[in-house]
């Protein structure tokens, strides 16, 4: 039965990915292609941001957290560089520099609150419930409705978040001493995470 399935979408998907191509449409056909594997990868890896905290501290488990750590550390070194390399070149930073305050200890146990009610994160929830667990649905449905209500109400929390002081480490202390500790910063991290052997 199982492989039936993987035949009926592996079918499904060159379908697709003909239809795509047919049409020349090399842009949607890559995009389907990164979906499909990101979503398989997730799918196998069980990846959940709330689980990395959670069997960190309830049962012990390092691996997520080692895992989540390493998709941090590589994503902020690709920002480092491409952010370095613009202002470099003349231009300003690219990417969004939010600014800090009190919305975002608000805003972080109201998430974290969410992810623990709700058994998983967004890309968890996403995964199980594309695999058919039904609590998971009303978890999506949630996700759905509450980013509808921030559509519609960051018109309004955008001017007050404004006011507030932008923080960007590279523009306040400069790019070497913000290297060197994401450097500290990092290899903390990892020296906590290692295996124990």
């Amino acid at each position: 039965m199982q492989k039936k399935v993987a035949y009926s979408l592996l079918f499904f998907f060159l379908i697709v990915q003909l239809y795509f191509l047919t049409n020349q449409n090399f842009t949607q056909a890559a995009v389907f292609a990164l979906g499909i594997g990101f979503g398989y990868a997730v799918s196998r890896s069980r990846f959940c941001f709330a689980s990395a905290f959670r069997d960190l501290i309830m049962f012990r488990d390092k691996a997520m957290s080692r895992g989540v750590t390493v998709l941090i550390a590589v994503s902020a070194a690709g920002f480092f560089v491409v952010q370095w390399l613009a202002v470099l070149g003349g231009n300003d930073p690219p990417g969004k520099i939010n600014p800090v305050g009190w919305h975002l200890v608000i805003g972080g146990i109201i998430f974290g609150t969410g992810m623990v009610l709700a058994g998983g994160c967004v890309i968890s929830t996403l995964v199980r419930s594309g695999e058919g667990f039904f609590h998971y649905w009303g978890v999506l449905l949630g996700i759905v409705i509450g980013s509808v209500l921030g559509a519609f109400g960051y018109g309004y929390w955008k001017d007050i978040l404004i006011s507030s002081q932008k923080f960007w480490l590279p523009g306040i202390i400069g790019w070497i001493p913000t290297l060197i500790i994401y450097a500290i910063i990092f290899f903390l991290l990892f020296k906590a995470l290692r295996e124990e052997r």
